[in-house]
């Protein structure tokens, strides 16, 4: 696979330097791809070859190439400095090998591989942390799809293009969003002893904290409400100090991977935060391998996390009601 959309243009272009009637022969196109331009060659000629070959952009016939349909009006969106074509394509050349190369069947299972690796945020958009990119198995592929704009960059996720959105809805549907009743069910069930483990260590480490500050009686009366009300708007019910002489902590548990920050806050959730203001708290356990490595605490959310503005806030239900 080719690493920069810059050698598809210096490969037709060499081509259409020396074709005839019969088209060039492939040495003579090989000299020309690696001698005429002073841009770098970061691609070999065959892997080039091969991607405009397979792609239509470029009609092999033994030792002669000639470029395709494709490639002729690939080349002619181009722009020209002094009668040589300027390898960085332009955004009609981008516009068009996104639509006629990149999202046709030939190329489309590659990039279904990589949406496969992206998450459906709360109002829908496809995104992926720049964490998790770096494990994406095809990482030149990843970065074609950042060159031709298809996937943008921000400050610590990649996201789909929104004016692909449409485009790929077919093929979100038939890989990020299919989800079988089975399926969901295992999911579910994960996400649950997932919650269960950052509850149970929620539980022992304000127990731990009220005791090593002198709280042993309040220690002792921590309350862990979801296993009673699962409606409370918090999981537990604990202690500030040694001199609360009532629950004055009530803690939201949420469970998730280190970085970055990601979980669900419920409409009732948040307004029973709003409610209980500083008394409410968010207790964010990281997990990994089922186990917990660590525990970041955010006190009245409703004023912290909610206006801060390194967190992000999306929103994905709507309630209907006639009226």
């Amino acid at each position: 696979m080719i690493s920069e959309i810059q050698t598809i243009t210096r490969f037709l272009a060499s081509v259409n330097a020396l074709e005839t009637g019969a088209g060039s022969r492939e040495v003579d196109a090989a000299e020309y791809y690696k001698t005429q331009y002073v841009y770098p060659v970061r691609d070999a000629f065959d892997v080039v070859r091969d991607f405009c070959v397979e792609t239509d952009l470029t009609v092999q016939e033994k030792t002669q190439l000639r470029l395709g349909g494709l490639g002729k009006i690939y080349l002619d969106l181009g722009d020209k400095k002094d009668n040589t074509f300027i390898l960085e394509p332009n955004r009609r050349q981008k516009e068009f090998l996104i639509r006629e190369v990149f999202l046709v069947s030939k190329i489309l299972d590659l990039v279904k591989k990589i949406l496969y690796n992206f998450r459906r945020s709360q109002n829908g958009e496809l995104w992926l942390s720049k964490e998790e990119a770096l494990k994406v198995q095809d990482q030149n592929f990843l970065g074609l799809l950042l060159q031709l704009d298809i996937l943008i960059e921000n400050k610590d996720i990649i996201e789909l293009a929104p004016q692909y959105a449409e485009l790929l809805e077919i093929v979100v549907s038939n890989t990020v969003m299919v989800i079988t009743p089975e399926a969901f069910e295992k999911l579910e069930a994960a996400k649950k002893e997932i919650a269960n483990i950052a509850e149970e260590y929620v539980l022992q480490n304000e127990r731990n904290r009220l005791s090593s500050i002198d709280a042993v009686e309040q220690s002792k009366r921590v309350d862990h409400v979801a296993l009673k009300n699962v409606a409370a708007g918090y999981d537990i019910a604990s202690f500030n100090d040694k001199n609360s002489k009532n629950h004055d902590r009530f803690i939201e548990v949420k469970a998730g991977k280190p970085t970055p920050t990601n979980y669900f806050f419920s409409r009732h959730e948040f307004e029973t935060a709003r409610r209980l203001r500083n008394r409410y708290y968010i207790y964010y356990v990281c997990i990994k391998d089922k186990k917990p490595k660590e525990l970041y605490v955010f006190q009245n959310p409703i004023e912290g996390i909610m206006k801060d503005p390194k967190f992000e806030i999306r929103t994905n239900t709507y309630e209907i009601s006639e009226k």
